[in-house]
């Protein structure tokens, strides 16, 4: 340990996080791990053990900024207290200071409190969740480390996903897969919560058979600390299959590119696709996606112009029936799709736009798709969004898509509603000939 004027106790594998040997100068140290598995404990005992011993400056990073506060007073405090260590906290900016040694605490809901400073070591306390900011880890959090030779990062948490909240990687995924594969730069340790001795394990065992009846899946995510797609407990597309569906599908300039939007206030969500019939049959597939932030037709425009402007007289556009309404209150009031027309200088007739289906019925035309159609292709490159929609957005017990809570991916259904919208303007004829085709009744 960094000193033996204070007494401090640690699981083993608390010691093996926080105190690896002196000649692993490894960087970057993953932490998996399952609920209650005691990592935060051990992080608030090691750092004032290293701070008394002479070591930083540090950084903990957590996921709000009210956390900061209850971790502090809960295991920061008392042992400080215990020990009778001189000390100065520091509520206003959350510092910590013991001697000449600091820690600083931010939290990944302030994100432009990380920027400018250099640290010998960072913690990540629920990496799961802190890494769902691209834009944290890259800016903030790697410059941070350039400032001393020798620094380390240490993400720990439980798993979240594969998936961020935009549809792209996860960087605690991403950072897991690395220490995979190039474990000479990156150290991964592994645990379930059933590897914390000071837990009984029976007391494990209830929160696992918790979880097991709210959601089976996330056992593995929860528990024993492992990367999971995220699931949905009733999912619209219970028919979509990743095997099925996701391949990795491109442009075809001989055939026409078409596009379904849907308008949210942030972002807009649009979809490309192509569909054609040759001699093996007929043929959706799916080839770009956006998300555009900040929900500008303009902005839209840009990026569709950028990759098909050459091939947009014939195209076609669909969508969200609520884009055909006048934006009152606007400087522009012309229907949002009005003004999609006049911005790639296309035609009134290139658009094809039918009422929002329900819901219920939008659930058992695309789910019949699904099922049915001999070809129906995601690009799984370059439409992570739409994938990660089809595979985890639920519905309620009426058949409703759930769109309360937009942080919570099984709710993020933009690009699905694209879908939707491609099934409900360009398929309902073709659903009718199929089940007529199968003897279905009218």
């Amino acid at each position: 340990m960094a000193t033996k004027e204070i007494e401090l106790t640690y699981t083993r594998n608390q010691i093996d996080i926080f105190f690896p040997e002196p000649q692993d100068e490894r960087k970057f140290n993953v932490i998996t791990k399952g609920r209650r598995f005691g990592a935060t404990h051990g992080a608030g005992h090691a750092y004032i053990d290293k701070l008394v011993g002479g070591e930083g400056p540090f950084l903990w990073g957590d996921t709000i900024h009210g956390n900061i506060d209850r971790y502090f007073d809960r295991y920061f405090l008392p042992t400080l207290k215990k020990n009778e260590i001189e000390y100065h906290f520091d509520k206003k900016n959350k510092q910590l200071k013991i001697r000449d040694n600091y820690m600083d605490f931010r939290s990944a809901d302030k994100p432009e409190n990380w920027e400018g400073f250099g640290y010998k070591e960072i913690f990540l306390n629920e990496a799961g969740i802190i890494l769902n900011n691209d834009y944290l880890y890259t800016n903030a959090i790697l410059p941070m480390l350039l400032d001393f030779e020798d620094s380390k990062l240490i993400a720990a948490g439980v798993p979240k996903g594969k998936l961020n909240k935009k549809g792209g990687e996860h960087k605690f995924y991403t950072l897991y897969k690395q220490a995979l594969n190039n474990p000479s730069k990156y150290r991964l340790l592994q645990y379930s919560s059933y590897d914390n001795p000071l837990l009984k394990p029976q007391d494990i065992s209830e929160l696992e058979a918790e979880i097991a009846l709210m959601d089976p899946h996330m056992v593995e995510q929860e528990i024993y600390g492992k990367f999971v797609e995220a699931t949905a407990h009733n999912p619209f597309a219970s028919q979509y299959n990743s095997d099925k569906h996701e391949a990795l599908v491109t442009y075809n300039p001989s055939y026409p590119v078409h596009f379904s939007i849907d308008f949210n206030y942030d972002p807009f969500g649009a979809i490309a696709f192509q569909m054609w019939t040759d001699s093996r049959g007929e043929h959706l597939h799916v080839i770009n996606e956006y998300s555009i932030s900040g929900g500008t037709i303009q902005n839209m425009s840009a990026a569709i112009k950028q990759d098909y402007g050459n091939a947009l007289h014939l195209s076609t556009f669909t969508g969200d029936y609520g884009g055909t309404h006048k934006q009152i209150g606007h400087t522009d009031n012309r229907s949002l799709f009005a003004q999609l027309k006049d911005e790639l200088r296309v035609s009134k007739n290139q658009f094809k736009l039918t009422p929002n289906p329900t819901h219920k019925t939008s659930r058992s035309d695309c789910n019949y798709f699904l099922l049915h159609f001999p070809d129906f292709k995601i690009n799984s490159d370059k439409c992570a969004g739409t994938c990660r929609d089809m595979r985890v957005v639920q519905v309620n017990a009426k058949g409703e898509i759930v769109k309360r809570n937009r942080q919570d991916v099984s709710q993020l259904s933009d690009h699905l509603d694209c879908f939707r919208y491609i099934v409900n303007t360009h398929y309902k004829e073709w659903i009718k000939r199929h089940q007529a085709s199968m003897g279905y009744r009218k």
